[in-house]
């Protein structure tokens, strides 16, 4: 079967569509890539500005809980400014004024 010139004039007129999709197609896998390389970018970038919790911070953390609990209980701050020991084995509540050690006379 030969090619006759009004095949021709058919062809010509589409090879306009047949570029524009081929120029689509390799223009999307190279979008894609980009697309894919910055994602890892940004995700690189959002790791390094978290801040994560290793074993000695757990350590320094179940300390400063320690040494917070010699009363044996936690401590609340009500709205009064008054501190409530919870957890006493008398149920007693101790009282503690927190303007104590705050305004000091150094003027003699």
């Amino acid at each position: 079967m030969a090619i006759k010139p009004i095949d021709l004039q058919t062809l010509f007129v589409k090879l306009d569509e047949v570029s524009r999709q081929q120029s689509i197609t390799r223009e999307q896998s190279a979008l894609q890539q980009a697309q894919a390389a910055k994602a890892q970018v940004d995700k690189e970038i959002e790791e390094d500005r978290r801040v994560i919790e290793t074993a000695e911070d757990r350590e320094a953390e179940a300390a400063k809980d320690d040494d917070g609990s010699e009363t044996g209980g936690t401590r609340h701050r009500s709205g009064g400014g008054e501190e409530h020991a919870e957890g006493d084995e008398e149920g007693r509540e101790i009282v503690t004024d927190p303007d104590i050690g705050r305004h000091v006379d150094i003027s003699g």
